[in-house]
């Protein structure tokens, strides 16, 4: 099911799980292309129920959590927004080792016991050099890929969760917590060293003898009982896999060895080859890999082309601006009758900027244009272009590269007679505000346009000569300023905003069905528009220039371009700007999706 964007960014693809840590998602980076996970953490209230933006700890808990080394899960970035906190990690394509051993009903072998303990204490003994506990160390936390790599993950989750108010600083899980953990006393390095000797117990024997449904019982047994050597479970293991086990598991602190990587160098030798046992782990993980869920694998198979293009789509976000930032360039510089090589080396500096940073590009070329109709002296036409310009960039296109961008196209798309896709298209990309302001932007420009080149109401056909003079047309043809003096004019051009308005609140969903479905909502606001301009042209006695043939068939060819726009792709719509409840009785996204299918 296509989701709004987590973090403007990021499109949620099936759930991974839920613990006391948080949710966490598998998600699609649309900006690197690849799949990551999303854990979730809500921000802590205060006593008035506000959202703590900057919890004490929190900064803490990201630093740790972004350890690098290749047996820790990659975190790539950590953000938060308006009531939550997000990281952003690897997703490595396997299971964990609980999964493995809940599968496997018994232990693993010394061979894959060894290339768990050796991966985890080197990742633990990184993270303790750089000053970093885990405190949560346990099968659920160690993934195995499908290629045999083992990795820790949840590095920092105790400092993020206690910031965040989900669990004590202690963090842990009973069965992986020595006594000064269950105790809530003072934690160390050998907190860890006892949970990863917990855990390689387990690995070894397919029991974890500290496993307890309460802490109460938890602190009893361990204060009253002496762990049963490992090999009273598997017999044939070592006595010195005993000795060290039960040492690393002693009930203080002091009674442990001095660092994990002293642990698992009295332990390895005494275990198989981890080469060996990674290989083995690989081939155990591949086959759970291949049970993967038939939500997420058809999640993952429908990523729409916008999510999979987003990179290349800014590139070509850019070549537009540089375009249209240079053609108004070059429209409003050339009555100024300036030396052809000074006229093309400003035009080259505005279409440079619109390819760097489209929104200040298209802002010089609007200035330059607004000059060039101060310099043929269409005062009215400059004033009102210049006023609508400044006000429609300062306020909306400044702050958006697409909304920069797609009112300049609304000509174009004109003369190619789909006009209408532009405030449709503005609905997909922009927030509701935002669509409404450009797409009336854009019918403007177009009317203009229209009006310059003979065009007739409702004015939504271009001459493509308007492309090679554009000032000319403006300069001769009286019927510029008569379109805005029409009331029908208007009428049909209040049809631009709404329908962008509507498709915008349609496409918050961030959903390809309800971005159709926007569509021909949309394109019935314009068509409705369009006939009460004819009514008022009626009732006015002009009803001549509102013949409905060429506009039915513009409409219609800019709705089919603007569906397979939405069938390709969600839009890519952020989180937080939330969601519209859908009508009652209307399609849901997985209906949407199968009648596509079928």
């Amino acid at each position: 099911m296509d989701q709004q964007l987590i973090l403007d960014r990021y499109r949620p693809l099936a759930e991974l799980g839920e613990g006391g840590f948080g949710e966490v998602v598998l998600a699609w980076d649309t900006r690197m292309q690849r799949r990551v996970a999303v854990k979730r953490l809500a921000l802590p209230l205060d006593s008035r129920g506000t959202v703590v933006r900057n919890p004490p700890g929190l900064a803490e808990g990201r630093t740790a959590a972004m350890l690098n080394h290749p047996s820790i899960v990659t975190v790539y970035d950590f953000e938060t927004d308006a009531d939550e906190a997000f990281l952003i990690m690897e997703y490595v394509d396997g299971a964990s080792l609980e999964r493995v051993l809940e599968d496997l009903g018994g232990p693993l072998d010394v061979d894959e016991t060894a290339a768990v303990v050796g991966a985890v204490a080197d990742a633990l003994e990184f993270a303790h050099a750089n000053g970093v506990l885990h405190l949560d160390v346990k099968p659920a936390n160690v993934l195995i890929a499908r290629d045999g790599r083992i990795k820790v993950a949840d590095f920092g989750m105790a400092a993020l969760s206690s910031a965040t108010g989900h669990t004590s600083s202690g963090g842990g899980t009973i069965g992986y917590m020595p006594l000064e953990q269950l105790e809530g006393q003072r934690v160390g390095e050998s907190t860890d060293e006892w949970a990863l000797a917990s855990l390689t117990y387990e690995a070894l024997t397919g029991v974890n003898p500290f496993d307890e449904q309460t802490l109460e019982t938890a602190i009893v047994r361990l204060e009253t009982l002496d762990p049963p050597a490992p090999s009273s479970y598997a017999i044939g293991l070592p006595p010195a896999v005993d000795d060290v086990l039960l040492a690393a598991l002693g009930p203080r602190p002091a009674d442990r060895y001095p660092t994990v990587a002293a642990f698992a160098g009295a332990l390895l030798p005494h275990l198989g080859d981890a080469e060996t046992g990674a290989a083995s782990l690989g081939e155990l993980v591949e086959a759970y890999a291949a049970e993967e869920p038939a939500d997420e694998a058809a999640a993952t198979e429908r990523i729409g082309l916008w999510d999979r293009t987003r990179g290349a789509g800014a590139l070509v976000l850019r070549g537009v601006a540089a375009a249209e930032s240079g053609w108004l360039a070059w429209a409003g510089l050339a009555p100024l009758r300036f030396a052809p090589l000074a006229i093309a080396g400003a035009v080259a500096l505005v279409a440079l900027a619109g390819a760097l940073a489209p929104s200040l590009g298209t802002g010089l070329g609007l200035l330059a244009f607004a000059i060039g109709l101060w310099a043929t002296r269409l005062w009215l036409l400059a004033a009102l272009f210049s006023l609508g310009s400044v006000a429609w960039w300062w306020f909306v296109a400044r702050r958006s590269a697409v909304a920069s961008v797609l009112p300049l196209s609304a000509p174009v798309l004109a003369i190619a007679r789909v006009p209408y896709v532009m405030p449709l298209l503005a609905g997909f990309a922009l927030p509701p505000l935002e669509a409404a302001l450009a797409a009336l932007l854009g019918g403007v420009l177009t009317v203009l346009a229209s009006a310059a080149t003979a065009g007739h109401p409702p004015y939504a056909a271009v001459n493509p000569r308007v492309l090679l003079d554009p000032l000319h047309p403006f300069v001769v043809h009286a019927s510029v300023s008569g379109a805005f003096l029409r009331p029908s004019t208007w009428i049909a051009l209040a049809g631009w905003p709404v329908a962008a308005a509507v498709m915008s609140l349609f496409c918050r969903r961030a959903s390809r069905g309800w971005a159709m479905l926007g569509s021909l909502v949309g394109t019935g606001v314009i068509w409705g528009a369009h006939a009460l301009a004819r009514q008022a042209s009626v009732a006015l006695g002009t009803p001549a220039a509102w013949t409905g043939t060429s506009f039915g068939v513009s409409l219609a060819l800019s709705l089919i371009l603007v569906l397979v726009v939405a069938a390709l792709g969600a839009p890519l719509r952020a989180e937080e700007e939330g969601a519209v409840a859908p009508p009652r009785g209307a399609p849901s996204d997985r209906e949407w999706d199968e009648d596509r299918r079928q």
